[in-house]
């Protein structure tokens, strides 16, 4: 009967773990003990979503593309995050979205708020691709979206719409999705 809180106390451990390295990402200057803002928080989850995902059609050597639209402080911020980082063999490259037309060009896409609220999330044109579409407005997991940032009590979470994954051909891993609100159908689990 100890067995069940040892292996729950693990997965609490575990989980933590995981939380910190996604937001443990390189470019987050911690050293002068100043907390990092709320962009660089951002820009290193996005960092760290590459990570856990995989993508069902990436050549090797091939850079993972990671797009923003209509945030230039996410923008700055993750390229400096990503500087000279490497995931498997692939570098991360950030480009800026301004519009629907460069969107299916992307791997890893964030659509800041003010973009994301269209009925179908800003994402209607892209909802089958292999792209990680990921926005910090209000609703947008539950609008086909795949990842949703939040606050909450003063941190960024994050919700995953696992069908809109689905749908985009993204394997998302199992400790992703652990951290993770999930999402199915429209309905919070």
């Amino acid at each position: 009967m100890r067995s069940a809180p040892v292996r729950g106390g693990w997965r609490f451990l575990a989980s933590h773990a995981l939380a910190a390295s996604l937001i443990a990402a390189p470019g987050m200057a911690a050293g002068d003990g100043a907390a990092p803002t709320e962009v660089a928080v951002k820009a290193a989850l996005l960092f760290n979503f590459a990570k856990f995902v995989g993508w069902p059609v990436l050549p090797a050597g091939a850079p993972i593309v990671t797009c923003v639209a209509a945030d230039d402080g996410i923008a700055a911020a993750l390229t400096v995050t990503v500087r000279g980082q490497q995931i498997n063999g692939h570098r991360l490259e950030v480009r800026r979205a301004p519009d629907h037309a460069t969107w299916p060009s992307c791997h890893l896409l964030f659509i800041a708020d003010a973009s994301s609220r269209s009925p179908d999330g800003g994402v209607g044109g892209i909802r089958t691709l292999p792209v990680l579409t990921v926005s910090d407005g209000p609703g947008f997991a539950t609008r086909g979206g795949i990842v949703e940032l939040y606050l909450e009590g003063g941190r960024v979470r994050f919700a995953i719409n696992v069908d809109a994954a689905d749908r985009s051909k993204l394997h998302l891993s199992s400790r992703l999705l652990g951290l993770a609100k999930v999402i199915r159908d429209g309905q919070i689990q």
